[in-house]
């Protein structure tokens, strides 16, 4: 049975999804930061709020790096400083609740273009080089998520060229069933080992639903059957924001798991 986690999305506040996880038997991955629109007025205030939301939660937590318009390969050197401020507050977070992974997307608006996936590649190797040192010197683990790529070539390819183990894959089926036509079990059979993270979703290949596992087009019998297969045990985190297809999901999931 994979290790699995409840994302803080599917309730209004982190505390009321961490009494959700509780009751599950899951851990949490927390999803947001509260009051994210204070980051540059009060974020120790921010860091407050957060472990308070936590207070009496002795479940096992992940931690989704903030993303909303954040490309660690700009060229724009103005938004690269931004991307450095908003990891590191991510990294500061991540690490104050004693976080096992943090999620960081990674940035690519999926062009569908070799020149730009070239690009991006490049400099993204560039930038993970040298943030990733603060996560190994803390022995914190990071993965890089997939979100606009049409292959898994993309972010397998900067986890191997920064080379650090430290710093490996997550795999969300959402993105990756609404971005291409390969099926999601070929990412998990192409990222192997370097997936230790999941975030598991379904759609209709029209929208990012962020749906329980019956709404949708992706085969999760196959998904688990192909874990099991390349021996593959990542992290779990079901990114469903219905509660109820997210339970649905869970008892799903466990009865897939025992196959």
């Amino acid at each position: 049975m994979f290790k699995t986690f409840i994302t803080s999305s599917v309730e209004k506040s982190i505390s009321a999804s961490a009494r959700l996880a509780e009751k599950l038997g899951t851990g949490l991955e927390v999803s947001r930061l509260p009051k994210s629109d204070m980051l540059d007025i009060d974020f120790d205030g921010i860091l407050k709020i957060l472990t308070h939301e936590l207070t009496g939660f002795n479940g096992a937590v992940t931690f989704h790096a903030l993303f909303s318009g954040l490309n660690p390969a700009s060229k724009d050197s103005a938004i690269q400083k931004i991307v450095e401020k908003r990891f590191q507050q991510s990294f500061v977070a991540g690490k104050l609740i004693n976080a096992e992974n943090i999620v960081f997307h990674s940035g690519n608006k999926g062009m569908k273009n070799k020149p730009s996936d070239d690009y991006f590649v490049e400099h993204s190797i560039i930038f993970w080089k040298e943030f990733i040192k603060q996560f190994e010197d803390a022995d914190i683990h990071a993965t890089l998520e997939n979100v606009s790529e049409y292959y898994p070539q993309v972010t397998k390819t900067i986890i191997d060229e920064v080379n650090s183990p430290y710093l490996n894959l997550t795999l969300d089926t959402g993105h990756a069933n609404l971005t291409c036509d390969i099926d999601v079990s070929d990412w998990i059979k192409f990222y192997g080992k370097k997936l230790t993270h999941m975030h598991l979703h379904n759609n209709m290949k029209t929208n990012d639903d962020h749906a329980g596992f019956n709404y949708g087009t992706i085969n999760f019998l196959r998904v688990f059957k192909t874990l099991k297969d390349e021996n593959i045990n990542p992290l779990v985190v079901l990114e469903i924001f219905n509660k109820e297809q997210l339970i649905e999901s869970l008892e799903i999931m466990q009865e897939l798991s025992r196959k």
